[in-house]
């Protein structure tokens, strides 16, 4: 008899502990229903597209130690999204330089074997024919959708530390399509919110903050390494935004 009255203790003290630890886990944004308002949609609407989606123009591809490589064969256009051939660990970043930005873009991330998220970069450091190119241009990685992170910065090469801030722990679908907003400042500051599907209502999902980060420079996707056939599309951009707030948020 006492050995069952420890055996039924055990047990509800056991079912009573995985409660409370499901209780007090970090609750997952809800993928959001709600599209978004019309006003929201004029104003992505208006923004400034930089993948024309037929071609790689206005693109480069690089990766450490080689500043420019044949984009062809690391990239690809299909079905109207820059898509990602797996050739190995390198980046694809504009030709043009950005300061302060909004960028708005749909991506989802495949993959043959599960190794690395699907990555863009930020504040990235083009390379010159004086300095070659850097791991990951040197930039701060966003980890898209779910939220994780890297500093590649010269001499930092970490995950980072209190300059990123996880507002909302991600569970998205990574293989399914999302939509991604990163607002982006020469003050060192960056935001970034995601939804899905896109055309809904995001959640903020990530954050940094770094004075000395801040720069002009490229914006790029990467990819970790071989096997990663990531796509994006509908990339928009908007310099100097008159909002500094996330717009796909509201």
């Amino acid at each position: 008899m006492k050995t069952k009255c420890w055996l039924v203790l055990a047990l509800t003290l056991s079912t009573s502990l995985f409660a409370q630890e499901m209780t007090n886990a970090p609750a997952a944004p809800a993928k959001a229903t709600q599209p978004l308002s019309q006003a929201t949609l004029d104003k992505i609407a208006a923004m400034t597209p930089i993948f024309d989606g037929k071609t790689l123009d206005g693109w480069k591809a690089s990766k450490k130690g080689i500043n420019e490589m044949d984009v062809a064969t690391q990239w690809t256009v299909k079905d109207g999204a820059l898509a990602s051939l797996g050739a190995g660990r390198g980046v694809l970043y504009t030709t043009k330089q950005y300061g302060n930005y909004r960028i708005i873009f749909d991506m989802r991330h495949n993959f043959e074997k599960k190794d690395h998220q699907a990555c863009v970069l930020i504040y990235c450091i083009e390379p010159t024919d004086e300095h070659k190119a850097l791991d990951a241009l040197g930039g701060i990685q966003f980890q898209v959708p779910n939220g994780g992170h890297w500093d590649y910065r010269p001499g930092k090469n970490t995950g980072g530390g209190k300059e990123f801030t996880t507002v909302n722990k991600g569970r998205f679908d990574v293989k399914e399509w999302s939509q991604v907003e990163i607002l982006v400042n020469t003050n060192g500051t960056a935001r970034m919110a995601v939804a899905q599907p896109p055309g809904t209502k995001a959640v903020e999902v990530l954050d940094f903050n770094d004075p000395t980060a801040g720069r002009v420079g490229a914006f790029a996707l990467q990819m970790h390494q071989a096997n990663l056939f990531d796509e994006y599309k509908n990339i928009r951009i908007e310099e100097n935004p008159t909002e500094d707030k996330l717009i796909t948020t509201e």
